[in-house]
């Protein structure tokens, strides 16, 4: 339960559209009376529904809605082209997609990353990249508070489009799952910027001096980053 009462649940699923599955993902909450939906970066479907909705109601939304979906997933298919040797950013390197029948799920071998095959590849690829970014960032944002005898704040995973980092009013950290395709200079870099808002909420020249004396000399990291945006939110 979020604050104020209002109660909130995701729940992971699959529709099937001209015969092809489309990962779907339903955010209730207790707060909304209607049903909303849009095509995120991967290609998912995200529902926004009241909490008590049933299936049949969604699944007659999806139904009525199909003409429109068929467009947004069109246009999110577009964006990025998953083919056989395609190079895929991870810890600011890169690793070739590579199809292997067989394949138990997505999985990484040396410097390619084995997929069961393309089909689905929108969908299973980032959700490798989401369960490594979860691993890998919760480790350094522990290594990091650790390192500078600070308690670690709360955090969990964002999908946003255009940011890295985010801190809520309720000292909440957010870090985008895409930043584990960046180096550990980079990933540092907007975990200390995170953190520097715990103390300076603006960015103001106080926050600044905050984030180098968390992060020295990181104005190499943070132009890195900006400079590998537009590749790191391909997908």
């Amino acid at each position: 339960m979020s604050r104020r009462g209002i109660v909130r649940a995701e729940e992971a699923g699959q529709w099937e559209l001209d015969g092809r599955p489309v990962a779907c993902l339903l955010r209730r909450s207790s707060a909304r009376r209607t049903l909303a939906m849009r095509v995120d970066g991967q290609g998912r479907v995200v529902v926004n529904l009241p909490l008590r909705a049933p299936v049949a109601d969604v699944e007659a939304f999806l139904a009525r809605h199909q003409g429109w979906l068929r467009d947004q997933l069109r246009r999110a298919r577009a964006v990025f082209v998953w083919r056989v040797g395609r190079g895929l950013p991870f810890l600011g390197g890169s690793l070739g997609l590579t199809l292997a029948s067989g394949t138990d799920g997505v999985r990484r071998d040396g410097d390619r990353l084995l997929v069961p095959d393309l089909d689905t590849a929108s969908v299973s690829v980032p959700a490798w990249y989401r369960a490594e970014a979860r691993v890998r960032l919760g480790g350094r944002l522990c290594a990091i508070c650790r390192g500078i005898s600070r308690v670690e704040p709360p955090w969990r995973l964002s999908d946003a489009r255009t940011r890295w980092g985010s801190l809520s009013a309720q000292g909440v950290v957010s870090l985008n799952w895409r930043l584990v395709k960046a180096g550990q200079a980079e990933i540092d870099y907007v975990i200390c910027h995170e953190l520097a808002h715990l103390r300076q909420r603006n960015h103001s020249a106080a926050f600044w001096r905050e984030v180098e004396a968390l992060c020295p000399g990181h104005a190499p990291a943070r132009a890195r980053l900006r400079a590998m945006s537009r590749h790191y939110f391909e997908f």
